[in-house]
C-alpha cells in the first residue's frame, strides 16, 4: 500500500514538473501585465535613485503608456524588425523623458545604470 501511495506521489511530482518545463520550452509562462511592468520599473528606479512622489507617479504613468503600446504591437503581430524599431524608438524617448524629471545627481546614477545595461546586453550583427 505504502509502495503505491509513493509511486502515486513519485508521477504526480514528475507529471507536474513536466508542465513547468514544457512552459519554459515553449515560452508560454505568464507575461507581466502592463501595469505590473510600469510598477516594478518605478520600483527599481525608486530603489536606485530615491524618488519623490510626483517623479514616482510621472514615471509609472509614462511607463504604463509605453507598456500598453508595446503589448498592443506584439498582439497585432505584423514585421517584427519594423516593432523592433519602435520598441526602440519608444524606449529612448522614455529614457529621455525620465532623465527630464531627474535632479542632477539622480540623472548622472540613471545614466550609469543605462550604461551598465547597455553593457550586458550580447552585441547583434546586422546580419543576422
Amino acid at each position: 500500500m505504502k509502495k503505491k501511495m509513493l509511486m502515486a506521489i513519485a508521477y504526480l511530482l514528475l507529471v507536474s514538473s513536466w508542465g513547468i518545463a514544457q512552459q519554459k520550452v515553449t515560452g508560454t509562462t505568464p507575461k507581466h501585465s502592463p501595469e505590473e511592468q510600469a510598477k516594478m520599473r518605478v520600483e527599481r528606479l525608486d530603489k536606485l535613485l530615491t524618488l519623490n512622489q510626483t517623479q514616482k507617479d510621472s514615471i509609472y504613468n509614462l511607463v504604463l503608456a509605453h507598456a500598453q503600446q508595446r503589448t498592443t504591437l506584439k498582439n497585432e503581430g505584423g514585421n517584427r524588425k519594423a516593432n523592433i524599431e519602435k520598441f526602440r524608438q519608444q524606449r529612448e524617448a522614455q529614457t529621455a523623458k525620465i532623465k527630464s524629471w531627474l535632479s542632477p545627481e539622480q540623472a548622472r546614477l540613471f545614466e550609469e545604470q543605462q550604461e551598465k545595461m547597455k553593457s550586458r546586453m550580447p552585441k547583434h550583427t546586422e546580419n543576422q
